[in-house]
């Protein structure tokens, strides 16, 4: 009966040892799931990018490469009117009403920009939501909440600066956007 005991003892002990190393932990799990991801044109995009219309439209299309959001103030830009080739030196020159970005996302989120180009400094872009206060885009930004839009404008100061005839202002635009 002792002998028997002792095999039944043996038993627990083996059974609750195994409970105790098997308690289902892992080190590494690999695990594929779907995620569908579309690229959409800037003006159906989460932020959406377009012309704002009006006196101002022949300088923005919506149509250059795939389908992106294109400034075009040079004289390559057959759309306005009256043959411009550019704007002026040592002068400031505003384009109000120039383009809109609207939150077509979800949740709040404070938009911004950053600019690159051989004169990217002398191009400020300010949104209609605030008074003007400079480059009030490539700082803080502004916060557009779901559904809001702003519209754009844009300032050149070329005053002071040792810019000509043919030189680049601005080369692209990045629009950032946080939650």
């Amino acid at each position: 009966m002792e002998r028997r005991k002792f095999v039944i003892g043996l038993g627990a002990l083996a059974s609750g040892t195994a409970a105790a190393v098997g308690t289902g932990a892992f080190s590494s799990v690999t695990a594929t799931r779907d995620i569908d991801v579309e690229v959409a044109d800037d003006s159906s995009a989460y932020l959406g990018l377009r012309g704002a219309g009006g006196a101002n439209s022949d300088y923005v299309t919506e149509d250059g490469t795939d389908e992106t959001l294109t400034i075009d103030l040079s004289s390559s830009n057959d759309d306005v009117a009256g043959g411009g080739e550019g704007v002026n030196p040592n002068a400031v020159t505003q384009i109000d009403d120039l383009f809109e970005i609207s939150n077509q996302g979800a949740q709040e989120v404070s938009v911004s920009l950053t600019k690159d180009g051989d004169n990217a400094d002398l191009v400020s872009f300010y949104s209609a939501n605030e008074a003007y206060d400079g480059d009030s885009l490539s700082g803080d930004g502004v916060t557009l909440g779901t559904g809001e839009t702003t519209t754009v404008s844009l300032e050149i100061d070329t005053r002071d600066a040792d810019v000509g005839d043919g030189d680049e202002l601005l080369d692209t635009v990045t629009f950032n956007a946080d939650a």
